[in-house]
């Protein structure tokens, strides 16, 4: 997420700019990983492919764009774009986490502000299916931990999402003392 709130590229070089055997040094040629994942889809039409926004690193503009409907839209209307742009199936939300945890704490607001980013992303791939799309994808990585999930109106996201992924890596960890099930 750029600084104003935006979806952007985070690594260039992987992303577009790397060159694989058979791509085109052409000016606007995409390349990359975007590229071989398109290539891929090309030769498998059932793939669906997502770009994912946040991660544990990546996480601490959440809060700023989920604040207010006006940065919500924003938000949601770049990430539709670039999912557009670079010819993705939807997208993925990655917020670690809502109110707290991650690298940075949010605030008490993001819980509900959460469920309206949802909504708002949501709003904007249904309405860019409705311009003549296939329709448009919407998950998230979920947290696991109870500590972490009582931060997020379970009751009420899942109209928005096509499917949650639960971080089931988070049951288990470095934190411990001995090894367990992951899943």
């Amino acid at each position: 997420i750029s600084d104003s709130g935006e979806c952007v590229l985070y690594d260039s070089y992987a992303a577009t700019d790397k060159f694989y055997p058979g791509d085109s040094w052409e000016s606007g040629s995409l390349r990359g990983s975007f590229n071989q994942l398109n290539l891929l889809k090309q030769a498998h039409p059932h793939l669906k492919t997502l770009i994912s926004v946040g991660g544990w690193t990546l996480s601490s503009k959440f809060p700023a764009v989920a604040a207010t409907a006006q940065s919500r839209a924003k938000f949601a209307e770049s990430c539709v774009r670039f999912m557009q742009d670079y010819g993705f199936d939807g997208i993925d939300i990655d917020w670690e986490y809502p109110v707290s945890g991650g690298l940075t704490d949010g605030t008490p607001a993001d819980r509900e502000n959460f469920t309206a980013l949802l909504a708002e992303l949501r709003a904007q791939l249904t309405e860019a299916h409705q311009q003549g799309s296939e329709p448009y994808l919407l998950t998230i990585a979920a947290p696991a931990g109870p500590s972490t999930y009582a931060n997020i109106e379970l009751d009420q996201i899942h109209p928005y999402l096509d499917f949650i992924n639960v971080m089931t890596y988070d049951f288990h960890g470095g934190w411990e003392n001995e090894t367990n099930h992951n899943a």
